[in-house]
Formats: structure tokens, sequence, C-alpha cells
């Protein structure tokens, strides 16, 4: 190889590298990471609460599954996931959705999630796996209502499962399942709060040493008075606003984008 040949090809790797930083801050999404290869937020906060011990342990731990697009069984108002990857090992599982609104008023509402498997053309459907009591004004205290649904380890031969949420308010009367869950939680399955499957090959007082709420409770309360006891020192300084300007012509993106010839940047010092 020339002597010159590696040091071009560090310069093209650079270039490269800047290309695709400055795509990705002008929203261009040709060269820009998909969020489903970023961890979604829920198992950063599993990842985060693991009890020490567990962690010495040897195989899989943990799994979690994104949500798919409805497999056209023609029943609408499901949530499905494709499981195929499940190990025999797990003992826990649950089904996590982000709470995305609240109601102005304090009102309650029960609701129940029920499974659905698809085996050779033969639909099977569940009892209540797990029940909750929800208060609408309120969110959780991890922002995820999270349901206990351990019961499809045992009985799950199939690869795709879908899950309902089913509400009845306090007279027992159903509720529109399908538009009350569009609207409390977050299914968009472009976001990284996109509804979630999680197994565990342990149980929650093994793998976090307690209760989780109560583990999530106690490090949120941790993390108020580590801001309300911050020294005056660490606290954000002054800075002063500098710009710089990006010139596309001199950069190997002068071929991609025509206009604008450039833009400013601003940024702190």
């Amino acid at each position: 190889m020339p002597q010159g040949a590696g040091k071009c090809q560090l310069i093209w790797e650079t270039d490269e590298q800047l290309s695709k930083a400055i795509l990705e801050m002008l929203h261009i999404n040709t060269l820009s990471i998909p969020l489903r290869t970023k961890p979604h937020h829920y198992m950063k906060l599993v990842y985060h609460l693991r009890n020490p011990p567990a962690l010495n342990s040897e195989g899989t731990l943990v799994q979690s599954f994104r949500s798919i697009q409805d497999p056209d069984f023609g029943i609408p108002g499901w949530l499905w996931f494709n499981i195929s990857y499940l190990k025999p090992s797990m003992r826990l599982a649950e089904l996590v959705l982000l709470r995305k609104t609240l109601h102005p008023e304090s009102l309650t509402v029960n609701v129940t999630v029920h499974s659905i498997s698809v085996v050779q053309g033969n639909i099977t459907e569940s009892e209540a796996l797990d029940e909750k009591v929800l208060t609408l004004d309120e969110l959780p205290p991890s922002g995820y209502d999270v349901f206990n649904i351990s019961a499809i380890l045992n009985e799950t031969t199939s690869d795709v499962i879908g899950f309902q949420l089913r509400f009845t308010d306090d007279s027992g009367s159903l509720v529109l399942h399908e538009a009350l869950t569009k609207s409390l939680y977050c299914l968009n399955r472009c976001t990284q709060n996109e509804p979630l499957l999680v197994a565990y090959r342990f149980l929650m007082t093994e793998l976090y040493g307690g209760s989780k709420q109560q583990v999530i409770r106690e490090c949120q309360h941790c993390a108020t008075e580590r801001r309300r006891n911050l020294p005056e020192d660490s606290r954000l300084q002054h800075c002063s606003l500098h710009q710089h300007y990006v010139n596309f012509q001199t950069m190997q993106l002068s071929h991609w984008i025509l206009e604008p010839p450039g833009f400013f940047t601003s940024f702190c010092k």
C-alpha cells in the first residue's frame, strides 16, 4: 500500500463520520441509526436496578421483545409480539406500557390483560392474566403500567402472541377497550417508548433484591435529594454563546446537499 494511502483512508473515515453527524443534526435519516437499535427506556431502568449478585449468574438474565405489526389475523385492538426467541429458562414476564395521558379528574378504572395465540390456525384466548386499578389522574412511579403476564411462559406454544387490555368502570360496565388503550398509552412503534414484553430468569426479589416498585421509588427519592444537595460550585455556571458556520461545500456533502450551502450552529463555552 502506498505511504499516503493510510492517511487518505483516515481522512475519508473522518469526513464520513462528520458527514453522518451533520446529516443527523439536519434530521436527515439517510445515515441515522434506527430508533429500534437503541435501548428501550424501560430496559435502561431494568439494567440500572439489577441486584449485583444476579449479575454473576451465567446465561441470559433478561429478554425484551418490542411490539410488531398486526399479523393480519383480523383481530383489532390487540398488541402483538414475536417471542420465537424466548428462552425456556425464563420464569417471569411483564407487559410494559408507557402511560402518556392524565385525566383532569380523579377517576379510577379497572383493567385486565388477556392474551391470544394462534397455533395452526386455531385461536386460543386466555382468562385474565393480571388485573389492576388505574387512577387516571396519577402516573405510576416509573411512568409505566406493568402487567404480570408470567402465565404465558407455561402455556404458549405460538411464536406470535397478542395482548388486549379490557376496561370496566366502577359500575362494572365495559368501556371501549381499543380506544382507551390508544388514549392512555404510547403505542407508536417508531418511538423508544413503544409497548414492550420483558421476560426474566429470576423473580423480582432475586433480580432487584426487593420489590421493584420500592427500588424505583427509592431511586427517584435519592435522585431528588442529590439535586437538592448539590453544592453551589457544581451547578451550571454562566456561559457565553458562540456561533460556528458549517460549510457544506468544503466537505464530502457537497454532492448530496445543494441548498443551503451551509448553516450556523450555536453552542455555549
